[in-house]
């Protein structure tokens, strides 16, 4: 699955942060929507870009890491797990764009598996850690994995 670079003026691209900003997204998941509406295209192709943009950010998150950029890999990792739920949700013919929709829909697939709900926490935390930035590295590492078991699971649904 390839991927293609959209490059917007400076004007676009900082409407298009505060647009992301109010609907709680981020805004390369709110472009890829904006233009999946605008050309009506196939909601599978949704699914394929929420997978590709929550792999492209689960390796990010890493890199920040590694570089011990705790508040972008923080981030980064929120944003992988938003979107993993997101795919699934997109698969079953669902758009999660309300306040409080990921946690919804996270709560019925706890009555798949039980500890969705678990890591789904973590992966808040961690976008509660962008804005707070107290979580260290250790702490940051932990989470890593626990969202790398969550994005597995979300994948085998």
């Amino acid at each position: 699955m390839g991927a293609i670079s959209i490059v917007l003026s400076q004007k676009l691209g900082e409407k298009l942060r505060k647009k992301a900003a109010e609907t709680d997204s981020l805004p390369e998941e709110l472009g890829v929507e904006l233009l999946q509406k605008s050309l009506n295209e196939d909601p599978e192709e949704l699914v394929e870009h929420y997978q590709a943009l929550s792999e492209k950010y689960f390796k990010d998150a890493k890199e920040f890491l590694s570089m011990e950029d705790l508040v972008q890999a923080s981030e980064k990792l929120w944003g992988a797990s938003a979107l993993a739920v997101k795919a699934v949700a997109a698969k079953r013919g669902l758009k999660l764009d309300k306040d409080g929709s990921l946690w919804e829909f996270v709560s019925r697939l706890a009555k798949e598996r039980s500890d969705f709900i678990r890591l789904f926490f973590t992966a808040n935390a961690l976008h509660r850690n962008f804005y707070e930035g107290q979580m260290n590295k250790a702490a940051l590492e932990i989470a890593t994995r626990d969202i790398e078991k969550l994005i597995e699971k979300l994948r085998s649904l």
